[in-house]
């Protein structure tokens, strides 16, 4: 579980960790006009990497309704002025939903993260949140704030730590691929458009969240969906069947597909406690329809199966891969 952090003295703590790892990890400052719809902030001193850039500062006068800290990123420009992938400013206390991004502390292993709603702007039409969450088939996290409320959102990054800001680079080269999948058009697909509304229905029902949960140096948590990368460059480095195609979904992690029909299921999980293995059986053999689907769970390769789940797998006929992970990057095992 991830609870909100709503004091001012935590959430202040979270963003001077937040930002000391951008001061750690994006070593140049350049002073650079920032664009967006309505105005420039004109010489802002950015941290970057060359690549990827982080400013913030507070927005917290007389004139302002939602008093904030802006954090905002993109991608960086040596030449030209910048432009806003995503902002995730954050309230400076309590639960603010019209600010789009919060600090959570994860209960089991009291890492905290900085969340976002997954609602981004930039002016386009069709950019959405329901049509980034569709696009790029990230879960949402359950957040619960101290009312017992709960709040969704997307989670980009562990405040600090090794590997922190590399989580914060994907989410902002999601975000800036997808705004521009949106201005290629290839959102307006009917087959874009069924996957949206089944996501958006599927949210509403409020089913299937995923909680990662590891206490480790490399966190799992934020990197569920470098593995489900891994996992796919590993399935395509083998012989496919013919006609077959990888897909994957708000319901699954990946698949693979012949004609309408799975022929082939996968689900992660960052760990290998009897709830994620729970879970992930119950996602295969629903969505592994057909008799002859192959079935398989992907674990952690350093956590143990408890030997009656191991034997359940074996049963049900679900196979068993395993992944590690290092600063560097996620790893698919076969197991013997």
């Amino acid at each position: 579980m991830f609870s909100l952090l709503e004091t001012k003295t935590e959430v202040a703590k979270a963003q001077r960790k937040l930002e000391a790892t951008f001061r750690r990890d994006f070593p140049r400052r350049d002073v650079k006009n920032i664009g967006y719809p309505g105005g420039t902030t004109f010489d802002a001193n950015v941290f970057n990497d060359g690549r990827y850039w982080f400013w913030s500062t507070d927005h917290d006068d007389s004139t302002v309704p939602n008093p904030r800290r802006l954090n905002w990123f993109g991608l960086f420009d040596e030449d030209r002025g910048l432009q806003i992938s995503v902002e995730i400013n954050t309230a400076y206390e309590g639960r603010n939903d019209l600010v789009a991004g919060y600090f959570a502390r994860d209960n089991d292993t009291g890492k905290i993260y900085l969340l976002h709603s997954g609602r981004v702007g930039g002016g386009t039409k069709g950019v959405s949140k329901s049509a980034l969450l569709a696009w790029s088939n990230r879960p949402l996290i359950e957040v619960v704030d101290t009312s017992g409320g709960i709040r969704e959102g997307v989670l980009v990054m562990p405040v600090e730590g090794s590997g922190a800001s590399g989580s914060a680079k994907r989410y902002i080269n999601t975000i800036a691929r997808f705004k521009q999948a949106v201005r290629d058009g290839e959102i307006d697909s009917p087959e874009f458009q069924r996957k949206q509304r089944e996501l958006e229905d599927f949210y509403a029902e409020a089913r299937g969240r995923r909680k990662g949960r590891r206490s480790s140096k490399i966190d799992y948590v934020s990197r569920h969906g470098e593995v489900v990368d891994a996992l796919h460059e590993w399935r395509i480095s083998s012989p496919m069947p013919k006609r077959a195609r990888l897909v994957k979904n708000v319901l699954i992690d990946m698949g693979v597909a012949v004609g309408r029909g799975l022929v082939e299921v996968f689900e992660v999980k960052t760990t290998a406690t009897r709830p994620d293995v729970y879970s992930a059986i119950g996602q295969l053999m629903v969505h592994g329809m057909v008799d002859d689907c192959r079935r398989v769970i992907v674990l952690p390769h350093d956590e143990a199966v408890a030997d009656d789940l191991s034997g359940a797998l074996q049963r049900l006929g679900i196979e068993l891969l395993r992944f590690s992970l290092d600063e560097e990057k996620a790893t698919i095992i076969d197991v013997p």
